[in-house]
């Protein structure tokens, strides 16, 4: 096979990856509701407002899943548009990360179920789980650079920005399983708030720096 054709070739499985990637998060995002879904049969009357206000936790822990699930898409997107190639430890890579993404669903049901009860043990097993995936696209991320498969026209500074990125977003994924021993919120706080807040102060620097 020509250097041309084996490009083309390496390209085209890239791309069946990306494909594939997508599929998979919009079945994990889909599976999260079901927990809501299977409580549909609710009676009618007053008694509702009561059942569905009983449905809260649940709801809330849809609502978390949906938005932490969501922001490792939009990593995961972000991380594969600047792959220009793929080999066999980069697929199984992928896999590694499909597979814990697709596990969420779990302890996203047990969060909800669970979470009302007292026990901080259904965060800290939601956080732990959030925190895997995140290692595993630190990983993939850091075989990628050293095996070249990273787009050539990314300059060092970009290179070392999305390592750092990358190790940061797992350092508060690792720091919010203590947190998440203080509760939900305290956890949900450094998912939604803290994370996004410290890929934004990684960027603006790299932005601060160019000018």
């Amino acid at each position: 096979m020509s250097a041309s054709a084996e490009q083309t070739s390496s390209v085209f499985d890239l791309q069946r990856l990306v494909f594939f990637n997508d599929a998979v998060f919009a079945i994990v995002i889909t599976l999260l509701v079901l927990p809501l879904t299977s409580e549909v049969d609710l009676a009618p009357g007053a008694v509702f407002a009561a059942e569905l206000w009983q449905l809260w936790p649940k709801m809330v822990g849809f609502i978390v899943s949906f938005l932490v699930v969501g922001q490792f898409w939009i990593v995961h997107h972000r991380l594969y548009s600047r792959f220009t190639a793929c080999n066999a430890a980069l697929i199984w890579f992928n896999l590694v990360s499909l597979l814990a993404v697709s596990f969420m669903p779990f302890p996203a049901a047990v969060l909800g179920e669970h979470s009302h009860t007292g026990s901080q043990l259904p965060v800290v097993f939601f956080a732990l789980s959030l925190t895997v995936i995140s290692a595993t696209f630190t990983l993939t991320w850091l075989y990628a650079l050293r095996a070249g498969l990273v787009d050539g026209d990314l300059s060092a500074s970009q290179r070392a920005e999305g390592t750092v990125r990358s190790v940061l977003s797992t350092g508060v994924f690792v720091l919010s399983v203590p947190v998440a021993f203080l509760g939900l919120l305290p956890a949900a706080m450094c998912w939604v708030v803290l994370l996004p807040l410290v890929r934004h102060v990684v960027v603006r620097r790299r932005r601060v720096r160019a000018v």
